[in-house]
C-alpha cells in the first residue's frame, strides 16, 4: 500500500475518534448543564438560590414610641393566598408580570430559608425567584386590607432576603386613597423603593401622602430580570406590617412626690367618647408601657413606651381612630403589670 494512503487513513481514524470525543464531551456538558438547572428549579418552589442563612434570631415586635397603631398584621397565621385573603389582603400578579412559574404568588415562610421576624418560625409571608420562568419580570402585589389613615402616618414593614445573596430582591411601597384595588392601576401613588436587607431582618417606614378612611397601601415584590435564568431575584420575606399614626396623647406629672408603689387607676371618665384620662404610678424610674387593647387581644394602641422618672402620672387619651366597643389598657413596668377595662361609646 503506498504510504501517503497510509498516513491517510491514521489522520482519518484520530480524527474520527478526537470528533467523537469532543461531541461526547459537549454532550456531558450539556447534560449537566440542564441537571444542574433542573435541580436548582425543581428542588423546593418555595426555597431561595442561596444554600443557607444564619441570621435566625427571633426578635420581640418593635412598637414605635408614642405612636398609634392604626393597622397591624403580624403575619403570624396563614399565608398562602386563600389565608391572606381571609384577612382583607388581596394577592395578584402585577400587569408587568413574565408568564407564571413554579412558586405561587406569596406562600408561607420557610425556616430552611430562614426564621420569621417575630412569632412563629414560619410566621412571614414569602415570594421568590421562581414565580415566573426564564428571565422575566417578576410583579407581585399584596394589597392591603382598608385601613383609616391619615396624611402624614407611616407604612412600616419588616422584609429581608437571604444572608449574603447576590441577587438584589426589591420592593416597592404604593398608596391609594381611594382603595383601589387594581394592581399598577393610576389611583396607586409610589411612596417608597428599596433593595432588599441581605443582612438580616430590617425595618422601613414610608410617609402616606394623603388620608383616607377605606385607603389602601401595596408592597410590590418588583424585579426586572428575575426568573431561575435572571440575575435579580432570589427570595424575600415581609412581616409585622403596621400602618402608625402620630399620638394624641400627652403624659404629664401631677405632682412633685415619688410614690411608693405602682399603681394604675380606672380611666375617667367611663364610658368616654372619645378621650379619657388614665392616672399611673411608678416608683422607680424606667421603662414604662401603657397599651390598649381589643376584646380579642390584639394590641391597637402604644399610648406611653419608653423611660418614664418615678413620679405620679396623668395621660390623656383619643381613641377616635377606634370603634365602639371594651378595650383593655395596660401598664407595663418592672415586674409590675397591671390591666383595667375601659368602654368607647360614639
Amino acid at each position: 500500500m503506498p504510504y501517503y494512503n497510509l498516513t491517510n487513513i491514521l489522520k482519518s481514524i484520530i480524527w474520527n475518534k478526537e470528533t467523537k470525543m469532543k461531541k461526547i464531551f459537549s454532550t456531558l456538558a450539556v447534560l449537566f448543564l440542564g441537571v444542574f438547572l433542573i435541580g436548582m428549579i425543581t428542588s423546593d418552589p418555595n426555597g431561595s438560590r442561596t444554600s443557607t442563612s444564619s441570621s435566625n434570631d427571633n426578635h420581640s415586635p418593635v412598637i414605635q414610641t408614642n405612636n398609634i397603631v392604626k393597622f397591624s398584621d403580624d403575619m403570624n397565621g396563614t399565608n398562602d393566598s386563600a389565608g391572606l385573603r381571609a384577612r382583607g389582603w388581596i394577592p395578584k400578579r402585577g400587569p408587568l408580570s413574565g408568564p407564571a412559574g413554579l412558586s405561587p404568588n406569596w406562600f408561607q415562610g420557610n425556616t430552611t430559608v430562614f426564621n420569621a421576624y417575630e412569632g412563629p418560625a414560619t410566621g412571614y409571608v414569602g415570594a421568590n425567584f421562581q414565580n415566573t420562568t426564564g428571565t422575566n419580570t417578576i410583579d407581585l402585589w399584596l394589597i392591603s386590607p382598608p385601613v383609616d389613615a391619615a396624611a402624614g402616618d407611616t407604612v412600616s414593614l419588616w422584609s429581608r432576603s437571604p444572608d449574603a445573596s447576590i441577587y438584589p430582591d426589591s420592593i416597592r411601597i404604593y398608596w391609594s386613597a381611594t382603595g383601589d384595588t387594581v394592581p399598577g392601576s393610576g389611583a396607586f401613588v409610589e411612596i417608597g423603593k428599596f433593595q432588599v436587607s441581605t443582612a438580616g431582618w430590617s425595618e422601613r417606614r414610608y410617609t402616606l401622602p394623603t388620608g383616607s378612611a377605606t385607603g389602601r397601601f401595596a408592597i410590590n415584590y418588583r424585579v426586572a430580570g428575575g426568573g431561575p435564568t435572571g440575575n435579580n431575584s432570589d427570595y424575600i420575606g415581609v412581616d409585622l406590617v403596621r400602618v402608625l399614626g402620630p399620638s394624641t396623647v400627652g403624659i404629664t406629672p401631677i405632682n412633685n412626690q415619688v410614690p411608693s408603689a405602682y399603681s394604675l387607676k380606672q380611666n375617667y371618665p367611663n364610658p368616654f367618647n372619645p378621650t379619657t384620662n388614665i392616672n399611673f404610678s411608678i416608683p422607680v424610674s424606667g421603662m414604662v408601657k401603657l397599651s390598649v387593647f381589643d376584646m380579642s387581644g390584639k394590641e391597637v394602641a402604644t399610648i406611653v413606651n419608653g423611660d418614664v422618672a418615678a413620679g405620679n402620672y396623668a395621660v390623656n387619651y383619643n381613641a377616635s381612630q377606634l370603634s365602639s366597643g371594651v378595650y383593655f389598657y395596660k401598664l407595663t413596668s418592672a415586674n409590675f403589670t397591671d390591666t383595667k377595662k375601659m368602654m368607647l361609646v360614639k
